[in-house]
């Protein structure tokens, strides 16, 4: 088994409220099982209907409202092992299939996974959903111009951090370098130079909010010439700069950990 079950936790709310965005350093499930719950995951806004889940990797921005009484939700946390797939997080979609894996959850698992089989249990549940997201069912899609942008953001994904270029994209998915261009703009709304260097720095911003390297050896691991390279391209995105943004964040860390505590979030 990859994956480490951190905790399980049933929460449902019966006034509007919300959880502030955060991001932590271990992966997250969040279970949709009654209401609609909002959330904004990286800047999207999204929303989970009955039976959807949320997939939250480590380092990832979210939070939460409950805007409408009567929602309820199950949240999973635990760490997984890395592996060489790309790391994926969003929305999956309620299906007969995702149905039948909560059912079967919420029928073995009512609390919390106190025992040491109950824990099996949630990680074998975990793996599952795993599987499920790399497969060709859970990816398959008719639409030519939701294969277009699947194959794009799962070649920048695939950098993990690491520069492409439009044209490199293009080449490797035989289209002109304007082609490609204009077409994920049409389909998406969004420039794909800008569409690239947000997943970038989506990626720094995890490396430092959860380092375990200096400011230099992320620069240099991500393909920048030197630290300084590295802070312009950070601060023109950011607004501040890679020092800053850690302080930042660990000043946002305190305040979380003081005024929401540890459940559903």
């Amino acid at each position: 088994m990859k994956s480490e079950l951190l905790s399980v936790y049933f929460g449902s709310k019966s006034s509007p409220s919300k959880v502030v965005p955060h991001a932590h350093d271990y992966w997250q499930l969040e279970i949709a099982t009654q209401g609609v719950i909002h959330s904004r995951m990286l800047g999207e806004e999204l929303a989970l209907e009955k039976g959807d889940m949320l997939l939250v990797p480590p380092g990832w921005e979210h939070g939460f409202w409950y805007r409408k009484p009567g929602v309820a939700w199950i949240t999973l946390k635990f760490e997984r092992a890395p592996d060489e797939s790309p790391v994926w997080g969003g929305i999956i979609p309620g299906n007969q299939f995702t149905g039948r894996l909560i059912a079967a959850l919420k029928a073995a698992i009512h609390d919390s996974a106190y025992k040491p089989y109950e824990k099996i249990f949630v990680i074998g549940f975990l793996e599952t959903i795993f599987h499920y997201i790399v497969s060709d069912e859970f990816h398959k899609t008719d639409d030519p111009a939701e294969q277009l942008v699947k194959h794009i953001t799962e070649k920048i994904l695939s950098r993990d951090g690491r520069a492409v270029s439009v044209s490199d994209l293009a080449g490797e998915l035989s289209y002109t370098r304007s082609h490609l261009s204009k077409k994920f703009k049409e389909i998406t709304g969004d420039n794909l130079k800008s569409y690239i260097d947000r997943i970038r720095i989506q990626k720094i911003e995890e490396l430092l909010r959860y380092r375990e390297h200096s400011i230099s050896e992320i620069a240099a691991d991500l393909g920048f010439n030197d630290i300084f390279s590295f802070s312009r391209f950070f601060k023109k995105h950011k607004g501040e700069s890679p020092r800053q943004f850690i302080r930042n964040a660990a000043t946002a860390s305190a305040y979380y950990d003081e005024t929401n505590g540890e459940n559903g979030d």
